[in-house]
């Protein structure tokens, strides 16, 4: 379960109890945090650039093309910056990731858990994952990003 007025998905805040005054949006407004898909690509694109590993891990999940749109309906599970008039996502945050993940949280396939693992381990060492269990059932076509980004986390490119 999450919060539908601002997508939190971190235990103790959610649910039928969840306290509205941990809630970033209480009093401010009833409408939830609307994040745009394509907005939020380019956000995160933009500001893990600098860091291979963030890169490849932002990376893997625009080159999947569902975990973008799928995070940016979740802004619990994002970092957003509420100074502005509007508030403005700016990164993801990989931590509440893997807990929703090892919550079984999220409705996915096991291939895009998969793939949503992979990357949250690559973007932050606080989200391990076990490789062997990872690649295991993915489509040739996943495993061709996730070995791409593995690559790209160190330095290195793929060639054919």
């Amino acid at each position: 379960m999450f919060c539908e007025r601002c997508g939190d998905i971190d235990g103790d805040e959610t649910g039928v109890d969840h306290d509205e005054r941990e809630c970033p949006w209480y009093g401010i407004d009833d409408t939830p945090v609307t994040v745009d898909a394509a907005e939020l690509a380019d956000t995160l694109a933009a500001n893990a650039d600098g860091s291979p590993a963030l890169r490849a891990a932002i990376g893997l999940l625009a080159g999947h093309g569902l975990w973008i749109k799928r995070l940016a309906e979740r802004p619990g599970l994002l970092l957003i910056d509420y100074s502005g008039p509007l508030p403005q996502p700016y990164g993801i945050d990989w931590r509440k990731v893997a807990q929703a993940l090892e919550s079984k949280e999220l409705p996915a396939s096991g291939g895009e858990l998969r793939i949503l693992a992979l990357a949250a381990s690559l973007a932050d060492t606080a989200a391990p994952v076990r490789l062997g269990d990872a690649v295991s059932g993915l489509d040739a076509a996943n495993l061709d990003l996730v070995l791409r980004a593995v690559a790209a986390a160190n330095g290195r490119t793929l060639t054919r």
